[in-house]
This record gives C-alpha cells, structure tokens and sequence, in this order.
C-alpha cells in the first residue's frame, strides 16, 4: 500500500513537470527584490516615510506606452526588514495581477516588480502594501490612462488640444483641433470658455457612455471637488483643468494673465481604510509642448488653478 502511494506521488510529480507546473506544496508565488530600474515614464505615489525608510509605488511604462508594470520602491535609513506585496490592475474587464516580494532585511535600496504587461483602456492601477519592521503600512495606489497626449497646433487652441487629448486617450476616433475650435466658440476674444468644452467634447462620445461636464467648485469645498475629479479619473476618464500658465512648476515666463487647459490623466496617493483614496500628486499632460508632468495636488489646485478662474477661490474643471 505504502509502495503505490509513494508510486502515485512520483507519477504526480512527473506529470506536473511535463506540464510545467511543480509547486511546492504550501509554497506561494514571490518575486525577488531588485536594484532600482533605469528611470522611465512613471505615474507614482506620494513617496511616504515610516522609522527613517522611505516608500513610493509607480506604474512604468516602456518606451512606447504599450505596456505597464507595478514597481515598488523602498529606501531604508538604516538597516531594516520590509516586505511589500504588489497589484497591477486593468479597467474594463482587463487583468488582475497580484505579486509579492518577501521580507528582507538590509539598509540598501530596492525595487520589486511585476512583468510588464499591455496596457490597455480605460486604466491601470498599481497599488503597493509595504510591511516595515513588522508594521504594515497604508496602501498606495497610482492610475493612469493609455495616454494620447496632443500638442496645441495654434497658440490660442489649448483647450481643444486638451479636449481632443482626453477624446483620443478614452480611445474615441477625434476631431481635428480646428473643429473643436469652432465647436466651442472662441469668438469671445478667441479664448475658450470652460463652460462651452462639455458640449463639444460630448458630440463626439455615444449616449450611452459617461458625458462630460463643467464645475466650479470653491476651495471651502475642496475635499468634495477632488474626490469627482477621482471618480472621473477612476472611469478612465481624463479631466481638463483651467490654470495660469506662468505658475506651472515646469513652464517659462508668461504674463499671469493668461490662463491655460492641463488635462490631468493620472494620480497617486493613499487608499483609506474604507476603499477611498487621498490623492497627492497628479500626472498632467500640457497641451503646450505636449509633454507629461507628476505635480503635487496642492501645487496644481490651491497654489495656481484656485487663482485662474473668473471667481476667486474657485477651481474651474471638466470631468464626467
């Protein structure tokens, strides 16, 4: 009896390894824990600090944007165990990819992975949970879009280039800027309203998808104005912002009175402990250059677009 046993094991044992499939019994799946990466196009977290050990997850993209990967960072002050468990996440019915790094103990630097996968819309996610000398820490999370970033092609056309950015990343077939343009009426003075980009946005988006939308929200309700522009940006639906140019962390000198459309694809920030999240940076792209940006929420919001809009104190959006 002994001897059939140990014969079926053997058997068990042969036919998984033709299959490719050997896993030691009660053994789960881990990855290894890495050097940092080369730096790439990352839409990444705020970098958070627990006993002297910093900590960040970002969502990298390979040179082209075709695919996507969860990376967590750990920098310990001093020497120090930590471990982090890893999730890379699809909209629309798309992948849900978990992993793991083990603990390790060391003062050095270190990154844990995924495999790049496609990226594909509405949105990825990654979210990280880093244990630190036995503590777990809240869970970070950063999204972002397959990006179709588009540069103004006139220079009074920022807000159709930032409409037709948020069309062609959800993924719809766009207009060219010059009917935007005429869609939104630029006849005032040749700017666009923020009120006038919703109806031109939505002809080009079916009925039964989500529509877009124009707010002014005061910053006495600012926790209330961030979070729909989340539930937008959860969607995989970008949202176009008006700013003062001239107070962009990355832009030149310009007169303070113009203003400008950013169109926010991405975030980073905290997951509370009922689901929701506190974002701390965004990942912008700026219709002038069409280049990519990580700017902290405060810095985008109180310190530049509360100042931009008509009405002092109110932060003009577009979002669904």
């Amino acid at each position: 009896m002994k001897l059939k046993r140990r014969l079926a094991t053997v058997l068990a044992a042969l036919a998984a390894t033709a299959s490719g499939l050997v896993v030691a019994p009660g053994t789960a799946h881990a990855g290894i824990w890495h050097d940092y990466p080369p730096a790439a196009n990352r839409t990444c977290s705020q970098t958070d600090v627990y006993n002297g050990t910093a900590y960040q997850v970002c969502l990298e993209f390979n040179y082209a944007r075709t695919q996507v990967r969860t990376v967590a960072f750990i920098n310990p002050g001093a020497y120090t165990n930590f471990q982090v468990n890893l999730r890379l996440k699809f909209g629309g019915g798309g992948p849900d990819i978990t992993d793991s790094c083990p603990t390790m103990s060391t003062n050095g630097s270190r990154a844990c992975y995924t495999a790049f996968t496609d990226l594909r819309r509405p949105y990825a996610l990654a979210e990280a949970t880093f244990g630190i000398a036995g503590q777990w820490m809240p869970k970070l999370r950063s999204l972002d879009m397959r990006l179709s970033n588009k540069a103004q092609e006139e220079a009074n056309w920022c807000g159709p280039a930032a409409a037709q950015t948020a069309l062609a990343t959800i993924g719809y077939s766009v207009p060219s800027q010059r009917q935007l343009a005429d869609e939104v009426d630029m006849s005032f003075n040749g700017v666009t309203l923020p009120g006038r980009l919703p109806q031109a946005m939505n002809r080009h988006i079916p009925s039964g998808d989500w529509q877009y939308e124009f707010e002014s929200f005061h910053v006495a309700h600012f926790d209330g104005g961030v979070k729909r522009i989340i539930e937008s940006l959860d969607r995989g639906r970008p949202v176009l912002v008006l700013v003062i140019p001239n107070r962009l962390p990355w832009a030149g000198d310009s007169s303070s009175l113009l203003r400008h459309y950013v169109t926010i694809h991405g975030y980073g920030g905290t997951v509370n402990g009922d689901g929701s999240v506190e974002p701390r940076t965004f990942k912008v792209a700026d219709p002038a250059g069409g280049s990519e940006h990580a700017v902290a929420v405060d810095t985008l919001l109180r310190d530049n677009a509360m100042w931009a809009y008509a009405s002092p104190g109110s932060i003009a959006v577009v979002r669904t």
